[in-house]
């Protein structure tokens, strides 16, 4: 009997095994055409330099039916190389036979890796990914922006080399224009650098943009979130033996801070002067300046991490028509503008020297309620000149010499990096007549300019 319940017992399990095994099967596709729907019908990737692989993104191929269908092939018609693959795991040019249930969907990642070709002007590379079932074929657009530029890593310029506006410049390392040499940067150049990636001038920086043609410096990816985010490479750096360094109508953004000085040059003559600039969206500071001679006129520096503009261990900086403004959605105890006449070197060491500071006709304002800062170890060391500005800080002093305190700026839009002013600010009309005739954007200024960067203009909706 216990031989017979065994086995028994195992001819009933094998029974409820095979029932169960029997449930356990891939539905039949169907033999008749279903029509398949993508999340998009165009899958897009911003402008990609030659050589660089692009961020991954998704597209969804579904199946609204309520039969599974048997996808024959997924590939690229052209069968190109310049964008890649993935279903399942596998990267490949093309995939057979994928099975697809019913009211489910494929997930198919593609990136885009752009060859190097002849061209100098953006290029379009299109294909199209197309996916066939019982003989029906449907298709999505792949488009990916070219541009092929000039590539330099780790480089000792030549003296007296010249960038051009022909191709982008795309960096990577250290880039060091030597000391008694100049790089000279002409109008409409476009400069993209790589993650620590750092520009290091010990001898002159001449980077001369216009309105028409601005210069760019930027990080080498510029696909989202990339594009928009702060700490994509270095900086400029500017060592002691620096000088007669000119930046005019150019944009600096997206890297750890836009411009360290470290000149040591105690001569009150501006080591670097600014004009027309937008520096900003950095993860430390759009300027640091450690006892070195700075100017800027008609400019903006803008939504920085830390301090937006630091100037310590003495030297001087000259501030006019310009606006300081940090947004930065973050916590911070820096303020958007510090001066100050003691500092520590890299080595630890304190540095206390005068500092001179004038500042006529600048916003300084932004989220914190102190958004100036003046400090004064030495007695005497400090000396400033300030007139017709508008700032945000307790400092019962700064409302002195026509300047106006904790009124806010209205600015057009901060979200937006938009720091024209509207008709609503405090700063239209309230500034001191200088020899700056026109404002950042090429509008003239009258005799009773705006405070800031801008002129008040209607902005069209």
């Amino acid at each position: 009997m216990k031989r017979l319940s065994k086995t028994l017992l195992f001819a009933l399990g094998s029974f409820f095994f095979a029932g169960f095994a029997s449930c356990s099967y891939e539905p039949e596709p169907t033999s008749e055409p279903i029509i398949l729907t993508f999340s998009t019908d165009t899958l897009q990737f911003d402008t990609l330099f030659a050589e660089r692989l692009s961020i991954t993104k998704r597209l969804k191929i579904k199946n609204l039916s309520n039969k599974a269908v048997n996808i024959s092939s997924i590939a690229l018609r052209n069968q190109s190389q310049d964008f890649q693959l993935t279903l399942n795991g596998r990267t490949q040019s093309s995939f057979a036979d994928q099975l697809l249930l019913a009211e489910d969907s494929l997930l198919l990642l593609v990136s885009a890796n752009i060859d190097q070709g002849n061209q100098d002007n953006p290029f379009v590379i299109r294909d199209y990914l197309e996916i066939t079932n019982q003989e029906i074929t449907q298709s999505v657009v792949f488009e990916a922006w070219g541009q092929n530029a000039h590539y330099i890593s780790d480089s000792i310029l030549v003296c007296d080399t010249r960038w051009s506006a022909n191709k982008p410049y795309v960096l990577t390392g250290i880039i060091q224009v030597d000391s008694a040499c100049t790089l000279n940067i002409e109008s409409g150049t476009k400069i993209y650098s790589a993650p620590e990636t750092f520009i290091i001038i010990d001898g002159t920086l001449q980077a001369e943009g216009n309105l028409e043609n601005p210069i760019l410096f930027t990080n080498d990816r510029l696909d989202e979130p990339f594009a928009s985010s702060p700490g994509q490479w270095g900086g400029i750096v500017f060592l002691e033996n620096s000088k007669d360094n000119f930046i005019k109508h150019t944009t600096i953004k997206n890297a750890l801070f836009g411009l360290n000085l470290n000149i040591f040059n105690p001569d009150n003559e501006p080591d670097l002067t600014m004009e027309n600039c937008f520096v900003g969206n950095m993860a430390i500071s759009s300027v640091i300046s450690l006892n070195s001679d700075f100017a800027a006129l008609n400019s903006v520096f803008y939504n920085t991490a830390s301090g937006t503009v630091s100037h310590t261990g003495g030297g001087s900086a000259f501030y006019t028509h310009c606006t300081i403004a940090n947004y930065f959605n973050t916590n911070r105890e820096s303020p958007a503008a510090l001066f100050s006449d003691s500092a520590f070197d890299n080595n630890e060491n304190e540095i206390i020297a005068p500092i001179s500071i004038q500042l006529v006709n600048n916003i300084i304002y932004g989220r914190i309620t102190e958004e100036i800062r003046f400090l004064e170890a030495q007695e005497g060391n400090l000396n400033l000149s300030f007139s017709h500005n508008l700032f945000r800080s307790s400092i019962a002093l700064l409302s002195e010499n026509n300047s106006i305190r904790n009124q806010g700026p209205e600015f057009n839009d901060i979200s937006a990096n938009d720091f024209r002013l509207k008709s609503t600010s405090p700063a239209i009309n309230a500034g001191l007549s200088t020899d700056i005739s026109t404002d950042i954007q090429g509008q003239t200024r009258g005799n009773m300019p705006d405070i800031g960067a801008y002129e008040f203009i209607e902005i069209e909706e």
